[in-house]
């Protein structure tokens, strides 16, 4: 990258919402840019920057991985073919759904097209099935709700028929999720991936019952150094698996680690707790979509990453264990109260993660502002806790690349 357009370049805010496939696997992420979106697209021509630069400076690689993102541009820009600033195999082009009749645009779009982006048309509705994009287009974004139900399935299996996807948003529930599947919907965006389950209960089955009372063990701050070695070993696959993982390329080590001794020699009783936590909280999950821990993850370490920010580099372990259980309604479909009364968790994270009241409770509004692209109300939570708010968009790209490593070596 050019030093010039490095320095030139203020922070880029963008936050990402997961998009499913069929397997409730993440196919790509919508990124959701903060106001100014379209003036650092501009300033980025006029720089003249170039294409492997702009992905970078936008937050491509350490947000999205190797998913792609979607970005939605304004026709004026879809005009000027900015979006060929991102390579096509990170980037799925939206385009707005008002299409018909411009043909300058659509012209825009078939060169994209021919240079091998894919494209997704916004806000469409079934009155469009005559529009020239789906002649070309991949993907549709279409609310579910707006439609009948028996109308959804004929819609999809028009679209389907032509080539294009469709894909499900506003699917805020699992019951929506399920509805929108049956129909013949190929991609889903909303919040039911975060949502407990119908069967919400006071009470963990037996199976996750035995994991959170292994979780309420493992965090206990007076446990000794062989306690936490029996703990570990009395469940057979968590010993192998948090050996794989320490013997991974994670943690870079010379040696094999060949037993938990060996791993709290080496990494510490702290440290073992910590990952031994995290794999306790996948299992939690593990009927859930994996994107759900990725999001316990992220919002860990962004929490963690806040603690220099904001004076608190001591309590930064507590700062990370209260961005991990931030989601636990929804890894165990019981109540969160219900959860946390249950696991050795400081006053103040408790406080923080039901009611973003105490010492914490700042920090974690800043996460959950951050992840919703909640990005006026961010700018009011920064000033109140004295940071400068441009240093936040750091804080959240090493979050979600650290989870998106972590996810992967775990």
């Amino acid at each position: 990258m050019e030093p010039s357009a490095a320095a030139s370049a203020a922070p880029v805010f963008v936050t990402t919402q997961p998009i499913f496939d069929r397997l409730a696997n993440v196919y790509g992420y919508e990124m959701d840019f903060r106001s100014g979106f379209e003036a650092e697209f501009t300033a980025a021509v006029a720089r003249g920057q170039a294409t492997i630069d702009f992905s970078q400076a936008m937050g491509f690689d350490e947000i999205v991985g190797l998913s792609r993102g979607h970005v939605t541009f304004p026709r004026e820009l879809l005009i000027q073919n900015v979006p060929i600033l991102c390579p096509s195999d990170a980037m799925v082009v939206g385009v707005p759904g008002d299409l018909r009749g411009d043909g300058e645009l659509i012209g825009a779009c078939r060169q994209l097209k021919e240079l091998g982006y894919e494209l997704e048309l916004t806000d469409f509705s079934p009155e469009q099935m005559d529009s020239p994009f789906l002649d070309f287009g991949d993907i549709v974004r279409l609310r579910p709700a707006s439609l009948p139900a028996e109308r959804r399935r004929v819609v999809c299996e028009e679209l389907m028929a032509r080539g294009v996807r469709p894909l499900a948003t506003h699917v805020d529930a699992q019951e929506q999720y399920e509805s929108a599947h049956e129909a013949g919907f190929w991609y889903f965006e909303g919040e039911f991936f975060r949502r407990p389950a119908l069967t919400f209960s006071e009470e963990l089955p037996s199976q996750k019952a035995q994991y959170l009372a292994l979780l309420r063990e493992v965090n206990k701050p007076e446990l000794e150094y062989d306690d936490l070695e029996d703990l570990v070993k009395l469940d057979v696959a968590m010993t192998y698996r948090l050996l794989r993982f320490v013997n991974s390329v994670w943690f870079g080590l010379k040696q094999t680690v060949t037993s938990i001794r060996h791993a709290l020699v080496l990494l510490g009783p702290q440290e073992v707790k910590l990952w031994a936590s995290m794999l306790v909280l996948q299992e939690l999950g593990a009927e859930k979509p994996k994107e759900l821990f990725r999001r316990c993850l992220l919002r860990a370490k962004m929490a963690e990453g806040l603690a220099p920010l904001i004076g608190m580099e001591s309590q930064a372990p507590e700062l990370f264990l209260m961005g991990m259980f931030s989601l636990m309604e929804a890894l165990t479909d019981v109540p969160l109260a219900r959860v946390l009364e249950g696991l050795p968790l400081s006053e103040e994270v408790k406080s923080a993660v039901l009611s973003q009241s105490g010492p914490f409770g700042q920090a974690y509004a800043a996460v959950e502002q951050y992840e919703w692209g909640q990005w006026e109300r961010l700018s009011q939570t920064a000033a109140a806790m004295q940071i400068d708010e441009n240093a936040l968009p750091a804080v959240f790209g090493a979050a979600a690349k650290w989870a998106d490593n972590a996810m992967s070596n775990m």
